[in-house]
């Protein structure tokens, strides 16, 4: 995690790491909590719970699919758990609720990226200025990118290239907690899915996540979760390989079957779904279209 710029990132892995070892370094990104952290600050998280949270504490939260820094500015008890209100120093508005459940940590030391910067009071305005400047250079560059797509040839061109950068976890539930992540090797998970816990398949490019697929055991086989990709790596090849992942590991339980749902709407994700050997089922799930692949007892193809 140390030197991780975090996005929308791997939030099981997070706390897992803090609870095995209680503390975690990360980069801040943003600038919500200007001129308390500047875009690359690094910051120190520790577990926290509950009962020792006090007001004015930074937390690292989980808000919105999103981890976030910002600072505990009020809390009520409501019966069971406290209710925390949380907002960005450099913010407006009255703030958000957050719920216990949550703070992935507390912020416990800082250590500025540009110190010197800190000294000039004009430095921030102009920093600010470039970062939001880069990156809508950035996002015009993606959208030129994402007309590319839709060229003959440009994303085997792409998969071939980049898909073998890509890293792929393999992750094992117990309770409410993601345990003992391992790296997959020759495309295949490394144990059988035969008790009947959840499990989670996570891409990473350069030590980032980039991706992720949870697999659900239900009475009929297993459930497709959550399968989601980063915009700036669709089309190279990395929700196919997920599903690819699932498949096999899916294979080797009775019954052998995926069941998926997809949104009517999003033609792109059922077309991914259906080249991965799924197919739609009468039934619907309000505006979902509900998938199926039967497998048999043998690996999917990638």
């Amino acid at each position: 995690m140390n030197g991780d710029r975090l996005e929308l990132t791997d939030l099981p892995e997070i706390r897992d790491l803090l609870f095995r070892t209680q503390a975690i370094r990360l980069r801040a990104a943003g600038w919500s909590m200007y001129p308390t952290l500047w875009p690359g600050d690094r910051l120190t998280a520790e577990l926290v719970g509950p009962a020792q949270l006090q007001v004015g504490d930074l937390l690292l939260i989980h808000h919105r699919g999103r981890v976030i820094c910002h600072r505990l500015i009020s809390m009520q008890a409501t019966g069971g758990e406290p209710r925390l209100l949380t907002k960005g120093d450099g913010q407006n508005g009255c703030g958000d609720v957050t719920h216990a459940d949550q703070v992935l940590g507390r912020i416990v030391a800082v250590g500025p990226r540009w110190p010197w910067a800190r000294r000039i009071r004009w430095a921030g305005a102009p920093a600010m200025r470039f970062v939001h400047a880069r990156e809508r250079l950035m996002l015009r560059i993606a959208q030129g990118l994402q007309d590319l797509q839709g060229r003959r040839g440009y994303r085997w061109i792409i998969r071939t290239i980049f898909l073998p950068g890509f890293e792929f976890y393999f992750g094992v539930s117990e309770g409410q907690r993601w345990l003992q992540y391992q790296r997959i090797g020759n495309g295949k998970p490394p144990e059988r899915l035969d008790d009947r816990r959840r499990f989670h398949f996570m891409a990473k490019l350069a030590g980032m996540w980039v991706g992720s697929v949870r697999l659900t055991p239900i009475r009929e086989g297993y459930r497709i979760d959550d399968l989601y990709v980063r915009i700036r790596y669709r089309g190279v090849g990395v929700g196919s390989k997920l599903l690819a992942l699932t498949a096999t590991a899916a294979s080797r339980s009775e019954p052998a079957v995926l069941l998926a749902s997809v949104e009517a709407a999003n033609t792109v994700a059922l077309d991914v779904f259906t080249k991965a050997g799924f197919r739609q089922t009468p039934a619907r799930d309000g505006h979902a279209v509900c998938l199926r692949r039967d497998l048999h007892g043998r690996a999917g193809g990638s």
